[in-house]
């Protein structure tokens, strides 16, 4: 009897791993796609942010680009107005507005967009005061210049000129920001510089 039972259960098992083995193949195929279909989607998911890499990348390089830019041509427009300056002969009269202070705008918040500058005031005849207090008078031996005429001048702020040096460069957009932000072969960096034309006083 137990012979009988003992052959009863190994025949039990092997018919259970026969079973077993004929849906290991389906089992297999099922787990081949899913590596499949996970090897796919984190292939796409390597390109979305290799391109999101390749875009940041080529931001940083386009500012690196224009800050570059931007600082060479503020020395060039420095250096052209400070040979303005030490000209000896003087420059061409400049416009430029004699800013005392600005007065908030309707957000009634000083220094946003929509301050307002405030060009009347006495900016003209301030420099000339400004002499009257000093007593250069007391200074023996004064040379005649720009400096000593201030008091008597009837536009003193006309005595110091105003000389502006300009300077830009033309900088390549890189494709990739051409194609995604600014659809233009290249951007043009402008600087500006004022200086006092000081050839006179010296």
């Amino acid at each position: 009897m137990q012979n009988e039972e003992v052959i009863r259960q190994r025949s039990e098992v092997r018919d259970q791993s026969a079973e077993g083995s004929t849906f290991r193949p389906s089992f297999c195929i099922l787990h081949s796609a899913f590596c499949i279909s996970s090897r796919g989607q984190a292939m796409v998911e390597f390109m979305v942010g290799l391109v999101v890499m390749l875009v940041l990348l080529a931001g940083l390089i386009q500012i690196g680009q224009l800050t570059h830019a931007r600082t060479r041509t503020m020395i060039a427009a420095r250096a052209a107005a400070g040979l303005l300056a030490m000209n000896p002969t003087p420059p061409l009269s400049e416009t430029a507005l004699l800013i005392t202070d600005w007065v908030p705008g309707p957000d009634r918040r000083r220094h946003t967009h929509d301050d307002m500058a405030l060009v009347t005031s006495n900016a003209v005849t301030l420099p000339g005061e400004l002499v009257g207090q000093a007593h250069l008078e007391r200074v023996p031996a004064a040379p005649t210049n720009a400096l000593s005429t201030l008091k008597d001048s009837p536009n003193p702020a006309g005595d110091f000129f105003l000389v502006k040096g300009e300077a830009s460069a033309s900088v390549p957009i890189l494709p990739i920001i051409r194609r995604l932000v600014y659809a233009h072969p290249t951007l043009e960096v402008e600087s500006t510089a004022w200086l006092v034309w000081t050839g006179g006083i010296y």
